[in-house]
Parts: structure tokens; C-alpha cells; sequence
């Protein structure tokens, strides 16, 4: 593996992580069916998956899709989803 595989493979695993960990606080705190979801589209930022798909199947999910699907995730969830409204709900009150 060169250096840029390595860097890509940490960014992957960082989104992997973020994103395990918004399905988890969105099954538990707002409603299961967005927790799975999430949890399960994290699924295509984990690298091991990666590699075994692209050793096994040949195909490979592209990084510009995988960069705008994570702004785009991101963005649903910090700024206008559920989670974050129940956040600040929380934090705001006197």
C-alpha cells in the first residue's frame, strides 16, 4: 500500500466511525429507522468491506461519491435533522 491508500483508508475509517455513530444516537434517541439506516450506509466507508469487494467482485464505491455522499449525510443530520434539534433542546434550555 502507498501513502495515499493509507490516507484514504483513515478517512474512511473516520467517517465509518461518525457515521456507526450517528445511526446509534439516532436509534436511540430520535427513532430506529434512521439509526439503521445510517448504520447501514456507513457500511460503504469501511475499509476491510472495501478491499474484499474490490479483490472479490472487482467494483469499488468512487471516492468523489463517497465524499459528496458524507457532506451531504452530514449536513442532513447536523443541520436541519433530528438529532441535532433534540441537542439543542437540551443544551438551550435554562
Amino acid at each position: 500500500m502507498d501513502i495515499k491508500s493509507i490516507g484514504w483508508d483513515i478517512i474512511n475509517w473516520m467517517f465509518f466511525i461518525v457515521f456507526i455513530l450517528i445511526g446509534v444516537l439516532n436509534t436511540f434517541l430520535v427513532h430506529p429507522v434512521p439509526g439503521v439506516l445510517y448504520a447501514l450506509l456507513s457500511l460503504i466507508y469501511l475499509p476491510p468491506l472495501n478491499h474484499t469487494l474490490r479483490k472479490r467482485f472487482g467494483i469499488s464505491t468512487p471516492r468523489m461519491l463517497k465524499i459528496i455522499f458524507g457532506i451531504a449525510v452530514l449536513w442532513g443530520t447536523l443541520g436541519v435533522g433530528d438529532l441535532m434539534e433534540l441537542y439543542e433542546s437540551k443544551t438551550l434550555q435554562p
